[in-house]
């Protein structure tokens, strides 16, 4: 891969090259397999690393008019991956295109854009890479410098497979606000607690909580989906996560809040493809309102937990930056803040867009920088895909408003968001 790609300046490949490139990775938030890491999973072919759990891509086969069949369907490996390969060069503006020209020269070393005339040469080649144990699931990890992971796991899962240093659990909590009676039993015969009501319910999470404390858990992560506020008729479930964050602020853990996504939109690509099939979208403007309510009532009880917040909708991203300067706390940067661009949002619009609003808004060089919230364990090359945006935003800010801020300071300020404010926030 050219190493000015996405570098637009001299300026910004000096930034990316002595400052961003070699830096470790923290991903604190993902949603890769903790399973496939305890055994290091080795892949049949590539199929299979990078295309069955890429709802990224599959999405985008459906818009190019690709049969389900081909995506989640009975067609073969090879034969669904032919077919990606086919759309690739008609991707090109959406991220997925970089992502995937990226991905294959990174870890394979292929230079060439895929397409259908050639999708038989990289399968084989890649294929016979994969049958090394130089190409397997940790294999590949280290070769994205991989310092510190966080995959989510939900309260009564197994957590005998993180080890709590390089890969411990971020909780995710969504299934803790309106707990389903399946729920309730099954953390009742776990904590050895009766629970019947929600000071007991509260308690018997608590126990799991300092369980996950034990294996390393430092974040905690919930989905407010869009009308989640305007759905909270009687204030149950925002009551139960303002509880929640008091505890996890007593634990030192950061809240990770994903605002307005709309995941019921197809109910047939539902059948078809599972819960996360790619057909999600963002929902409207948030209650940006009823957050900052939220987090004042955590505050107000002494525990509002460090916050990060990601919009899955552009036009809230300004006001969710402004918010930054709500909250504080002595001795804590960014006490509140706007995470990086989120799911549909991950590209170069939204990532330049996420940048100057918290650089107009509220302070840029606090920012925590990127996370991959993926599930394929090739996507933490996008690690990679936003250390060169941010260069090349770093010296267009610099040059174009004539900022005469010293390279140095620059550098400075590229390493702390890439590297150094995540492992200061994470205390790794």
């Amino acid at each position: 891969m050219n190493k000015s790609y996405l570098l637009k300046t001299t300026n910004a490949e000096r930034l990316y090259l002595e400052f961003a490139k070699d830096l470790p990775v923290i991903d604190y938030h993902n949603h890769v397999s903790v399973a496939d890491i305890a055994c290091d999973r080795r892949f049949e072919n590539l199929y299979e690393l990078w295309l069955a759990s890429d709802p990224y891509k599959h999405r985008l086969m459906r818009i190019c008019g690709v049969e389900e069949r081909f995506i989640t369907g009975n067609a073969g490996s090879y034969e669904k991956f032919e077919k990606y390969c086919e759309i690739v060069p008609y991707l090109v503006g959406n991220p997925v295109y970089d992502w995937s020209k990226m991905e294959l020269s990174r870890i394979f070393g292929i230079d060439e854009l895929p397409t259908r005339e050639n999708a038989k040469y990289i399968y084989d080649k890649c294929g016979e890479m994969l049958s090394s144990d130089e190409f397997s699931n940790n294999a590949i990890l280290d070769r994205f410098n991989v310092e510190y992971q966080s995959p989510v796991a939900s309260l009564l899962d197994d957590l005998s497979p993180f080890d709590g240093k390089k890969v411990a659990p971020s909780l995710r909590g969504d299934n803790l606000i309106e707990p389903a009676k399946e729920v309730i039993t099954e953390l009742s015969r776990k904590t050895e607690t009766q629970i019947t009501d929600t000071d007991s319910y509260i308690n018997a999470v608590c126990v799991m909580l300092d369980r996950f404390s034990a294996a390393g858990c430092r974040f905690a992560d919930h989905a407010l989906d869009a009308d989640f506020f305007e759905n909270d008729t009687n204030g149950k479930k925002a009551d139960i996560l303002t509880r929640l964050g008091i505890e996890y602020a007593k634990r030192g853990w950061i809240l990770l809040l994903h605002l307005d996504a709309k995941r019921k939109t197809s109910s047939r690509l539902a059948r078809v493809a599972g819960p996360a099939g790619g057909y999600a979208m963002a929902g409207g403007s948030f209650n940006i309102s009823s957050v900052c309510d939220l987090l004042n009532v955590m505050e107000c009880a002494g525990g509002l937990p460090d916050t990060v917040l990601f919009s899955l909708n552009m036009n809230d991203q300004a006001p969710l930056a402004v918010m930054q300067g709500s909250f504080s706390k002595d001795g804590v940067p960014s006490k509140v803040q706007l995470g990086p661009a989120w799911w549909w949002c991950d590209h170069v619009l939204g990532i330049e867009n996420t940048l100057n609003c918290i650089a107009s808004f509220g302070v840029a060089s606090q920012f925590i920088g990127m996370t991959t919230d993926s599930r394929s364990i090739l996507s933490f090359v996008r690690h990679d895909y936003f250390r060169r945006l941010l260069c090349s935003w770093m010296d267009g800010q610099n040059t174009a408003l004539d900022r005469d801020l010293p390279f140095e300071i620059q550098g400075d300020i590229v390493r702390k968001i890439c590297y150094g404010n995540a492992k200061n926030k994470i205390k790794i």
